[in-house]
């Protein structure tokens, strides 16, 4: 690997020594986790002690807006170039959850840029946001009071769907309007389990696909009328070579393709390994599978990052690994990515902020890019260090160019747009800027491209926890969404000149 310099010469970033296992946080699990299998808890590298802050929102000269972002076709995060809406004034602007800008919950679910707006979901209400100016479009509570537990992948014809429950469950399914936030109806889930009652599903991944909506969580599948919320069909998961139908098989991971819903599964018994169904979600019917053997170990942290072409990342005892599949999800190849723990092991499936149930079914957006045959990924961002920014070529896993920021942690690649990868940049130093570089696909090199400081407050020089927040890019400019409820820092805020 080799670390580009920039055009106008060598960077002469701040270099340190790769701090030992733990330091200053908590130390990783290692192991997946016990059936049924899920993925492994991803430990925030970021947990840091809070300072207390006043949020002071600053103002800056209107520019002009483009908005409108088209549905994707992707499950890893590939922001691409907003379509133009129409022109409006464009303010920098931020959410403070000290300041009473946004109501308190406690977990963030997902969020995504619709039409002109920043919608997030999160465990109590669903919201929408102008993204010219922030302010606050509609807010929709989940019923009953409960806490929403899962959410679609992405919104379809401007309406999504998410699954809320009681603390400890997650058992009911509602449709929203993302125009105006109006709930549609409200009907349980009925996922059925092999362990009935015994650990029930706390989390869920539902996907509007045609006239239905699919949802798949734990040992199970099935999809609701999307008119009118009757339950079309369910089953519990099965691996067909070998008929496994035990309670140690279960969705890990499950996007919309072509019309279809790709779900990948694992058991954690028997000599298979990684499972992948390609889903009919009107009536069920399992139209083409692949079955691979067993790795060393069982995995976890298991996750789909492209869906053209198919990627999936899973994660043994010490070691992760890229699966590449054709169309018909016939493995093309593997590629090692090493242990994401240490300097050049590249990073999986990561919520970004957003916390994961260690033995759900859930859909994380992680740090990645696909574009050309080639995998745009990070090594892991640990707080107060410089990681880098690395392109793999998928059909051969080498890895092309690594790139490194001075004094600053790579977050996230965000878009491609004319050649160069849009990426987010942490500083290494909390009272440091946030940043915004263009990365050559070429050859890696480096450009400066937007420099902000972020700041808490007036009395407080220290900018937000970047590892909490994930990373939207639009409008020529980065919007940072927390994951978790923000009491003395900032909520939502955009990273612009």
């Amino acid at each position: 690997m080799t670390t580009p310099n920039h055009p106008g010469g060598q960077w002469q970033g701040r270099q340190q020594p790769w701090p030992p296992q733990g330091y200053g946080y908590p130390p990783p699990h290692r192991t997946p986790p016990p059936p049924p299998p899920g993925k492994s808890k991803k430990f925030l590298f970021w947990l840091i002690p809070l300072v207390v802050v006043v949020v002071a929102a600053a103002v800056v000269l209107p520019i002009a807006l483009t908005g409108g972002d088209p549905p994707r076709d992707q499950a890893a995060r590939q922001q691409q170039p907003s379509s133009p809406a129409p022109v409006a004034q464009k303010v920098k602007w931020r959410l403070s959850g000290l300041e009473g800008d946004v109501p308190e919950y406690k977990q963030g679910i997902t969020t995504w840029l619709y039409a002109d707006t920043l919608v997030v979901v999160r465990d109590k209400y669903v919201a929408a946001f102008a993204r010219a100016d922030g302010k606050q479009r509609w807010l929709t509570e989940v019923p009953g009071g409960k806490r929403a537990c899962g959410a679609s992948v992405e919104p379809v014809d401007g309406r999504i769907a998410f699954a809320y429950g009681e603390e400890k469950t997650c058992d009911h399914a509602a449709v929203l309007d993302l125009k105006d936030g109006k709930l549609g109806w409200q009907q349980p889930l009925e996922v059925p389990q092999k362990l009935q009652g015994d650990r029930p599903p706390k989390s869920a991944i539902l996907q509007i696909v045609g006239d239905v909506v699919f949802a798949t969580q734990g040992e199970g599948m099935g999809a609701l009328d999307l008119a009118t919320g009757a339950k079309k069909w369910a089953k519990t998961h099965m691996r067909e070579p070998d008929q496994a139908d035990s309670p140690t098989c279960a969705g890990q991971d499950a996007v919309p393709r072509d019309g279809k819903i790709v779900v990948v599964m694992t058991c954690l018994t028997g000599e298979y390994g990684l499972s992948m169904l390609r889903v009919d979600a009107s009536t069920g019917n399992i139209e083409g599978q692949e079955h691979l053997p067993k790795e060393s170990s069982s995995l976890g942290d298991v996750g789909v990052l492209s869906v053209k072409p198919l990627l999936v990342y899973g994660k043994t005892t010490d070691a992760g690994t890229y699966f590449l599949f054709e169309d018909d999800l016939k493995l093309k190849s593997k590629i090692d990515g090493g242990d994401p723990f240490t300097p050049d092991g590249l990073n999986g499936t990561d919520g970004q902020g957003f916390d994961s149930d260690a033995s759900g079914t859930e859909h994380e957006v992680s740090p990645a890019l696909v574009a050309e045959e080639v995998l745009y990924t990070i090594t892991m961002p640990q707080a107060g260090t410089v990681n880098a920014l690395v392109a793999v070529e998928l059909n051969t896993g080498r890895r092309k160019w690594s790139a490194k920021v001075p004094a600053g942690t790579v977050m996230a690649p965000l878009a491609i747009e004319d050649g160069q990868v849009i990426t987010e940049v942490a500083p290494v130093e909390r009272d440091g800027p946030q940043r915004v570089v263009k990365i050559a696909v070429a050859d890696g090199a480096v450009t400066p491209l937007v420099e902000a400081q972020i700041e808490n407050a007036d009395n407080d020089k220290n900018g937000p926890i970047s590892g909490l927040y994930r990373y939207l890019w639009a409008d020529g400019r980065v919007y940072a969404v927390s994951g978790r409820f923000p009491k003395y820092s900032l909520d939502i805020y955009t990273v612009e000149p």
